[in-house]
């Protein structure tokens, strides 16, 4: 019978071999090496970038955080509302009256600026937010003052013929739109007996007038000595 014994110097190495193998494989520089996630913008990095783009001074962020004396002359903002992946700031020089209304809106790119618009503090505005306006969307004028009311006019012009003129309070659909002329922004509507194009600038989504008759205190910074 033949002996057995020739085997194992033949087998064990290759047990040693194959063991040293799956080692290897476990070490740090084996399989793809994880990367950092970059920082997605948050909102006022956006308020932040946009305040250095088109206003060249400093931005302090939180109108609460600003410092006295230090941060005077800079702009800082406060968020104002939320709606879905909007949200709504005053901007405005720090211990200041907000001078700017700022859109933003929270994308996978991070949040972006929709728009920045003017105001002047010594002014009266439209109450409720200025939330963006869709087709299908329920609308209420609001702002017009006491004995006015908004045209409603055949063609997207302050030209077109007036088919109707309606009071504050009253309520309607977007049908169509926007149509930006004579820096008007104006939207088709249609409401109880009445149908045409008005002026967006008094026109507001509901819950957008129940957050102004019913608002929220925000948080303001004082100067300290």
């Amino acid at each position: 019978m033949r002996s057995n014994r020739n085997w194992l110097p033949i087998v064990v190495p290759v047990f040693l071999v194959a063991a040293l193998a799956v080692g290897c494989g476990g070490g740090e520089d084996s399989g793809p090496k994880a990367t950092a996630t970059p920082k997605l913008p948050g909102p006022e990095d956006a308020l932040g970038s946009w305040v250095r783009d088109n206003r060249n001074v400093a931005f302090v962020g939180d109108c609460a955080k600003a410092e006295a004396v230090v941060d005077v002359g800079k702009l800082c903002a406060i968020q104002i509302g939320e709606r879905g992946t909007l949200r709504a700031y005053s901007l405005g020089p720090t211990f200041s009256e907000p001078t700017a209304l700022a859109m933003l809106e929270e994308t996978p790119r991070g949040w972006v600026v929709l728009s920045v618009t003017n105001r002047d503090p010594s002014q009266g505005d439209v109450p409720g937010l200025p939330w963006p306006l869709g087709v299908g969307d329920s609308v209420v004028m609001i702002g017009l003052g006491e004995g006015d009311c908004l045209r409603i006019r055949e063609q997207p012009t302050q030209q077109g013929k007036q088919l109707a003129c309606m009071p504050d309070g009253t309520t309607a659909i977007i049908q169509e739109g926007p149509v930006d002329a004579e820096t008007i922004t104006w939207w088709r509507i249609s409401g109880e007996g009445f149908s045409g194009w008005a002026a967006g600038r008094w026109l507001r989504l509901p819950e957008a007038i129940a957050d102004a008759l019913n608002p929220q205190p925000a948080a303001t910074a004082t100067p300290v000595d």
